[in-house]
């Protein structure tokens, strides 16, 4: 499999998907365990979603339903993070559509690190 060498990220396949890193596959895990206890629905990987009126394409790593909040969220694997990275977690704070989970961490110790709402 292909590495990202600036990354040091090695791309993995899972369940038919292939994932930009270790850490990405462990958030996608975490979250069909989430969805078999019924708390959320409908995941999606590489959801576009464009912030501000020049639609700046943000690319989380993934979409799902919340079944208790009856929204749309959206969730970010984040080992490493870069200057546009920053920019993009800001107008996401502004222009976001809704809640964005940030986890960090090792694929096999995930934590939710912050949670990105909207204003």
């Amino acid at each position: 499999m292909r590495s990202n060498l600036k990354y040091r990220s090695k791309r993995v396949k899972h369940e038919g998907f292939s994932f930009a890193s270790q850490l990405e596959a462990a958030v996608y895990q975490h979250l069909k365990i989430r969805e078999k206890c019924g708390e959320i629905k409908d995941i999606q990987n590489q959801d576009h979603v464009y912030l501000t009126n020049a639609r700046i394409c943000y690319i989380p790593d993934f979409k799902f339903f919340d079944c208790t909040s009856n929204e749309f969220a959206w969730a970010e694997a984040k080992g490493f993070e870069t200057d546009v990275w920053k920019i993009k977690k800001r107008l996401w704070q502004h222009y976001g559509p809704g809640r964005l989970e940030i986890y960090k961490g090792s694929a096999k110790k995930i934590k939710l690190f912050e949670t990105v709402i909207p204003k």
